[in-house]
């Protein structure tokens, strides 16, 4: 196959790299960064980054293998780099006009089982500010979450 053809489909064949993340990437870092905030994966919190996954319109079109492929890619970078440096990579790859919905997606995901441990709370806070997000906007979105969440 010529060279032209195989950089064409790069998402299929490459190595998780921290400097070429694409947005659907860092967003499936950014979720599954939220989901081991605190070591600890919930059943809630588990289904409902399913839910949270399909629910966006970016990945509704794409096949199941697909959307596993890429959360399979996401796991293996946070598992090489770290999750600090994966997350930091992922805050820095997505457009602004996108940075305020991922953190409410990430903060929802946290919420699902209605607690926020300090070690969630932590990485909130942290991811937040890697999106370049004020402190009034984090802890808006944050007090949303939580009411939205209590019942």
């Amino acid at each position: 196959m010529p060279p032209s053809k195989r950089s064409s489909s790069p998402s299929k064949s490459r190595r998780p790299s921290l400097s070429r993340l694409d947005v659907d990437e860092a967003l499936l870092a950014l979720l599954i960064g939220a989901m081991n905030a605190n070591d600890h994966v919930s059943p809630e919190e588990g289904a409902r980054a399913h839910n949270i996954i399909w629910s966006m319109r970016r990945f509704r079109r794409k096949s199941g293998e697909t959307v596993e492929r890429l959360i399979e890619r996401m796991r293996q970078l946070i598992e090489e780099h770290g999750p600090e440096r994966a997350v930091a990579a992922a805050a820095r790859a997505l457009p602004a006009r996108l940075r305020k919905s991922a953190f409410a997606v990430a903060a929802d995901l946290v919420l699902t089982d209605g607690r926020l441990e300090g070690s969630e709370r932590r990485y909130l806070i942290a991811l937040g500010h890697g999106l370049t997000l004020d402190s009034k906007i984090i802890n808006g979105i944050l007090e949303v979450m939580r009411v939205k969440n209590a019942i």
